[in-house]
């Protein structure tokens, strides 16, 4: 199951993924895994407080991710992010705060809205500025599986990490994420 829906999201063939309890679980653990690769390749940055950019239209678990992470969350954009937003967020940061920014996080599908952020150009941004991207596709990332949608989540196959919660639109009988 973690390797068709990692087939859809366009991931590679080595990538991989567990089952969690739910998506709050699963932003946890990506989130985790973006810090704890940051500071495995900055050690001066191991006692460091992260920094981490979403959209205002982001789920609460991505504030309540960073919370219990004892990170700092700053919020860019509107309700759909862009690569132009992040930029933009990242360059109004001082010469400290970049230092601190581990992560991106994206939306694909917010729980109200459906809004799908800009995961192309965010990717983007990413790579240019050597950042994890993380995708909370819980509720909307399902819509992978629908040609007449697919594109919308063009830049997703670039994603460090995503998850999708195979209870709500993929019609899962009990409640998870899948985390990959």
């Amino acid at each position: 199951a973690l390797r068709w829906i990692a087939d859809l999201a366009g991931l590679p063939p080595e990538a991989g993924g567990v089952f969690v309890s739910g998506g709050t679980a699963g932003n946890l653990s990506a989130l985790s895994a973006a810090r704890h690769e940051w500071r495995r390749n900055n050690a001066a940055m191991e006692k460091t407080r992260g920094l981490i950019i979403s959209s205002k239209g982001a789920h609460a678990s991505i504030a309540q991710a960073a919370q219990v992470m004892d990170a700092d969350l700053l919020e860019a954009g509107g309700h759909r992010l862009n690569g132009n937003e992040v930029s933009a967020a990242i360059a109004s940061l001082s010469g400290e705060d970049r230092a601190r920014l581990f992560a991106v996080a994206a939306t694909a599908g917010t729980t109200n809205l459906g809004i799908i952020d800009d995961l192309s150009g965010i990717a983007d941004v990413c790579e240019r500025e050597q950042l994890w991207l993380h995708v909370d596709g819980a509720y909307g990332g399902a819509g992978l599986a629908a040609p007449s949608v697919r594109e919308q989540f063009n830049g997703i196959e670039r994603a460090h990490s995503f998850i999708v919660d195979p209870h709500k639109w993929l019609f899962a009988p009990f409640d998870c994420c899948a985390l990959l």
